[in-house]
């Protein structure tokens, strides 16, 4: 479905039809390996991350979700053998998460996804317009974090 002629000039309708498209994309892609979108984004946080162990609560603030959630998704990346969860030598209630070999061998996978999705979202873009459609979605998403620490603090 192509419904651009039918699509407002609104950025936040705009914004979540294509966040909704891309989560749809990503558990589509993500099936086969019985992981969905809120896992990907968890493994791509430990990709960046690098070798050192990962804290489950750097997880939660980078994915953005409730404690529970993450909680759940963690389980399932468990389960799945992609992750491991210990807990922290210093700190008992909290947890650190380190990548199995499952879950490194996973990141050709990973980057072989994500790149199709990103590939697919500029096709047809000049370098130009690839480079301004990112600045301009990062500086929403300023924006965004600014409006909502800005209604937290007014709470």
């Amino acid at each position: 479905m192509h419904p651009t002629h039918e699509l407002p000039d609104n950025p936040a309708l705009l914004t979540s039809m294509l966040a909704r498209r891309t989560q749809t994309y990503f558990d589509r892609a993500l099936k086969p390996h019985a992981i969905g979108f809120s896992q990907f984004r968890m493994l791509g946080f430990l990709y960046r991350h690098g070798d050192a162990p990962a804290m489950q609560e750097d997880i939660r603030a980078y994915i953005d979700s409730n404690k529970g959630s993450v909680a759940h998704s963690i389980r399932r990346l468990v389960d799945e053998g992609y992750i491991e969860r210990t807990q922290h030598p210093d700190d008992g209630r909290a947890y650190e998460i380190h990548l199995t070999p499952k879950g490194e061998a996973f990141r050709a996978d990973f980057d072989q996804i994500a790149e199709r999705w990103s590939e697919r979202l500029v096709d047809g873009f000049s370098a130009e317009q690839c480079s301004t459609a990112s600045a301009l979605l990062k500086r929403m998403i300023d924006n965004a974090c600014t409006l909502l620490d800005d209604e937290s603090e007014e709470r």
